[in-house]
């Protein structure tokens, strides 16, 4: 039987590390061979993440052949949804992914960031209501990944998204959104705009937007998770999910609803998942 994408990955990925230069840190040289074997083995790699992409279209696609074949109606989360929602309403709200805390985070953070951002800009087309964001402090590690890996994005075109390496972030009319406040955010009030912080850190910067926001004179509220649904281990979520679920919640303005329609269902039952950061962290 052949090995799993996952344990080819993991080979294309792990060699023998040569000795340490002179003058370099073992630590420092790991990360610069981890660096160097990426780039390397970015067909191959490339090559893996096909295969997987795939395997679960074909799995997507067994699954949706089941309805079929027992005459029954196929799912909405097995359907595709358009890549572009023509009969979009604005929601009226801006949201801020603040980037700022580009130093804060190792090279896989600022690629699962970026991935974040993807996909808050695909679910911003996609959902029944879109808000203006922008993504502010965009100068370093972050934009030189979009320019570079990330290049056929064409994010300088996005619609209603906005890159601007400017860091400067309002307090007039604003909220920023972190699960360290004990004030609970009720509604989301058009002509407001709405911070989330764009970190992904495995909860190692403790109070960061918290400090930053109380620094800047800017209220903070946290999402009212407890108040709809139990989530199993702490009540945080990740950038991206922050932002889907404020444009989910203008369908009916409906917490629960757009909570359990967001959130996936290992974050809702009984295995408890690794705890990470809610306004930009990593699940």
């Amino acid at each position: 039987m052949s090995d799993s994408v996952e344990k080819q990955e993991a080979r294309v990925l792990h060699t023998h590390i040569p000795p340490v230069p002179e003058g370099m840190s073992k630590s420092q040289w790991k990360k610069v061979w981890r660096k160097q074997r990426i780039q390397e083995t970015k067909s191959q790699y490339t090559a893996i993440r096909k295969e997987k992409r795939l395997k679960a279209r074909e799995k997507k696609r067994a699954k949706i052949q089941e309805f079929i074949d027992r005459g029954e109606e196929i799912p909405e989360e097995l359907k595709r949804k358009p890549r572009v929602n023509l009969n979009q309403k604005d929601s009226g709200i801006k949201i801020i992914v603040d980037c700022a805390f580009d130093d804060l985070m190792n090279d896989r953070e600022i690629v699962s960031m970026s991935t974040q951002i993807t996909r808050a800009y695909s679910w911003n087309k996609r959902e029944n209501h879109f808000a203006d964001v922008k993504v502010t402090s965009f100068n370093k590690r972050l934009k030189h990944r979009f320019d570079t890996d990330l290049h056929n994005s064409f994010h300088d075109e996005w619609k209603h998204f906005k890159f601007t390496e400017d860091a400067e972030l309002p307090t007039e009319n604003a909220v920023y959104l972190t699960a360290d406040t004990e004030d609970t955010l009720e509604t989301l009030e058009p002509g407001m705009t709405y911070i989330v912080g764009g970190i992904v850190d495995k909860n190692r910067h403790k109070l960061l937007c918290y400090n930053k926001a109380k620094e800047l004179g800017i209220p903070t509220k946290r999402l009212p998770i407890s108040d709809y649904i139990k989530l199993c281990g702490r009540q945080v979520l990740t950038t991206a999910h922050v932002i889907q679920i404020m444009l989910k919640y203008f369908d009916n303005h409906d917490w629960k609803e757009a909570f359990e329609s967001v959130l996936p269902p290992r974050k809702l039952e009984d295995s408890s998942p690794e705890s990470t950061e809610a306004t930009g962290k990593e699940e």
